[in-house]
């Protein structure tokens, strides 16, 4: 059985069991709330009940009472206090269950009082004249509580009209009020009569008191008392015992020692359980990881649970563990190449552009001047064609190079070149040639396949210089995705050709296999190398789609392997050789440029070749030249990539102008706008920079001669 279901069992018994003992204790507990609060609800509705028939409401009952209304009236007006003290004495307080009463005249003054307390500061009514006025001007009776010496009064106070008004709609002939205390005697007694116990409290002090105690088994409910001003002044609070929360609070205890006891049994079961399940295998797990010995988890691997198909991917997973570092390496190596080379691309564009005129100027001073002048000038361009070389090496390298690719056979290729890196590499190396591969065919350019030959052949030399062995041979690859990652090369799965060049030389250990392909590295002497021959030969490889491995160890040469796919298609023919010589015409040429020494350049070599020449330094100059050229312009020339508009997009629009103009493309680099990763479109002329005089002036004249139109890319 797995651990997951054993402790998916364990919680459902663990739930039924604490779910169970809930209900059991909730149900008792139920039973015995619903029965006393039933015998309590019915209990205080009687008791209430008899209280409020027992006790009434007498001060309402005086205010209300009307029998005398007319003869009071009267008395107040004829000033008559012998009525007054006739007909209230004090027997009529204790019947109506009042301390106090006064009577007021309409102008405030005070008509009668009398109160069974025999006290002078209940002449008084205790509360300001004006108060009544205030109080019964907008209503006809009032209530209130006032705390006075003699303890806290409850009053009501009405306006006195005659009988026939019972509704007290005509204007006041007066103020009645009665009051009585409530004083700790008739609180004890109400009490005692009730079971409650009730008190009157300040309400300052209720504020601040606790309103409730129910872990005591005590229920609190407090009464707003509100003075004539219509603010609280104190509380009446109302406290029972309940035995209804006391046997809560007890069953509520009980539960709670019931729930730790169950949940310490469970715990127990749990942790035991956890321990044999789950804690063992971790901890074999663990310290055979830490102590680095992963042939101890052979035997949980056996296992059919989780922590034996944990313990079988942890054996796998170290298996493969330096197949995937070497991985991480490779990628991390690619990565760094991948930088080193947008900025590399980034320079050599600029660069560009000044070589194009330092060997175009230098030709021109070249054929103009004689003597030490002329050898200075074959000596700039010389400088600036090396330096043009190490520009196209960088462009290799960063992949952004300008490639003519076309399906060729590799095995013709390898065999044409033997002749030529026998030259380079001396007679003292032997050079093998094994074209073994069946079909043979990739898509790339041949030019930058021979630079890559070119350059391993050179490497090779260096590497064995008392003689050995070149050996280059072609194969039929199938590279499925196992075999790319186990050599780390970041290509598709699929069929390729393989083009393997091996020495017999000195061979390189790890540290610098691993940086060969970075540039400016080399392991040669100064003034011996640039560091740049393989970075060239990676950056080809990895633009032509493929990949490239070095196998090599100390004293065991070295080999690389190169892997390009394969194509099906037919072969292309190749290209026509430039047929030597320069010629001129007359035809009109707009020469569109930002960079103005490589504008006059291009204006100056053509114009002397005898062409039309018509100059703009920007995209907008260009158009603007060509709307008022009256005469067909033959050929646009515009670098590619310019500030307002670029190049392409400059060609579409002077197209419906100019309907039969060609169009030469020049370039520092490639770019997206005239090429996909750096392949050349087809039928689309490109002149990459820098260029020579007799290379603008070949191929204005080819594109002039040309009968089909340039393409331009839309």
């Amino acid at each position: 059985m797995k651990v997951q279901t054993k402790i998916l069992l364990l919680l459902v018994l663990v739930v039924l069991i604490f779910v169970g003992g809930l209900s059991v204790v909730r149900y008792q507990a139920e039973r015995r709330f619903k029965v006393i609060a039933d015998q309590r609800a019915v209990e205080r509705n009687r008791i209430f009940d008899v209280f409020l028939a027992v006790r009434g409401d007498p001060l309402r009952a005086i205010v209300d009472d009307f029998t005398d209304w007319d003869d009071l009236v009267r008395a107040i007006k004829s000033n008559d206090h012998a009525w007054a003290e006739a007909n209230i004495p004090l027997e009529t307080l204790m019947a109506k269950n009042v301390n106090a009463l006064w009577i007021y005249k309409p102008d405030l003054t005070l008509f009668h009082s009398k109160n069974n307390r025999y006290a002078d500061a209940l002449r008084e009514a205790p509360l300001p004249r004006e108060a009544l006025q205030r109080l019964l001007a907008t209503r006809d009776v009032s209530h209130f509580f006032v705390n006075t010496a003699e303890g806290w009064m409850e009053l009501r106070g009405a306006t006195i009209h005659p009988s026939h008004d019972r509704f007290r709609e005509t204007s006041p002939q007066g103020y009645f009020l009665a009051g009585r205390f409530w004083i700790d005697e008739n609180i004890r007694q109400m009490s005692l009569f009730t079971g409650y116990s009730i008190r009157i409290v300040p309400n300052a002090q209720a504020m601040a008191e606790r309103k409730s105690a129910e872990e005591q088994g005590l229920i609190t409910f407090t009464r707003t008392l509100f003075g004539w001003d219509g603010q609280p002044v104190a509380q009446i609070q109302v406290e029972y015992d309940s035995p209804l929360i006391r046997e809560f609070n007890r069953a509520e205890r009980n539960l709670f020692i019931g729930l730790i006891i169950s949940a310490a049994a469970l715990f127990l079961l749990l942790a035991v359980s956890l321990i044999r399940w789950v804690r063992r295998p971790l901890h074999l797990i663990s310290g055979n990881l830490e102590n680095e010995n992963p042939e101890g988890l052979v035997p949980l691997a056996k296992e059919r649970h989780e922590f034996g198909r944990l313990a079988d991917l942890i054996l796998k997973f170290r298996a493969t563990e330096q197949t995937l570092h070497q991985a991480e390496e490779q990628l991390r190596h690619s990565q760094k190449l991948e930088a080193v080379g947008r900025l590399a691309g980034g320079i050599a564009h600029d660069f560009n552009n000044l070589l194009t005129a330092i060997i175009g100027y230098s030709q021109l001073i070249e054929k103009r001047n004689a003597g030490a002048t002329q050898e200075h000038a074959q000596l700039i361009r010389k400088a600036g064609e090396q330096a043009a070389a190490l520009t196209r090496q960088l462009l290799a390298f960063s992949r952004k190079q300008l490639l003519a690719p076309r399906v060729l056979d590799l095995n013709t290729l390898v065999r044409d070149m033997e002749k030529l890196l026998q030259r380079v590499i001396g007679e003292g190396i032997h050079i093998v040639i094994e074209t073994t591969a069946q079909r043979a065919r990739v898509r790339a350019d041949p030019n930058q396949l021979e630079q890559v030959l070119l350059n391993l052949g050179v490497n090779a030399r260096d590497a064995m210089p008392r003689g050995g062995t070149l050996r280059i041979a072609t194969e039929d690859v199938a590279l499925p995705e196992k075999e790319i990652a186990a050599r780390g090369i970041e290509v598709a799965p699929g069929t390729y050709v393989a083009l393997v060049v091996s020495d017999t030389g000195s061979g390189m250990d790890e540290e610098t296999r691993a940086r060969i392909f970075e540039p400016f590295f080399t392991t040669k002497g100064p003034g011996k190398g640039t560091g740049l021959g393989l970075a060239t030969v990676y950056g080809i490889v990895k633009q032509s789609g493929g990949g490239i491995t070095v196998e090599s160890g100390v004293g065991r040469g070295c080999t690389f392997s190169i892997f390009l796919p394969a194509s099906a298609d037919a072969l292309d023919a190749p290209e026509a050789t430039p047929v030597a010589g320069v010629s001129g015409g007359s035809e009109t040429i707009l020469v569109v440029e930002d960079e103005e020494v490589v504008r006059q350049l291009i204006c100056t070599v053509l114009g002397d070749l005898g062409y039309t020449i018509l100059e703009a330094e920007s995209a907008a100059e260009g158009l603007r030249l060509t709307r008022e050229q009256k005469k067909p312009i033959n050929l646009l020339v515009t670098d590619i990539v310019m500030p307002d508009m670029h190049g392409p997009e400059l060609a579409r629009a002077l197209a419906p102008l100019q309907p039969e103009m060609k169009v030469l493309f020049v370039s520092g680099y490639s770019g997206s706008d005239i090429s996909d990763q750096g392949v050349l479109v087809p039928g689309l002329v490109v002149l990459q920079k820098p260029f020579t005089q007799e290379g603008l002036a070949r191929k204005v004249r080819e594109i002039l001669d040309a009968d089909a139109p340039v393409a331009v890319r839309r």
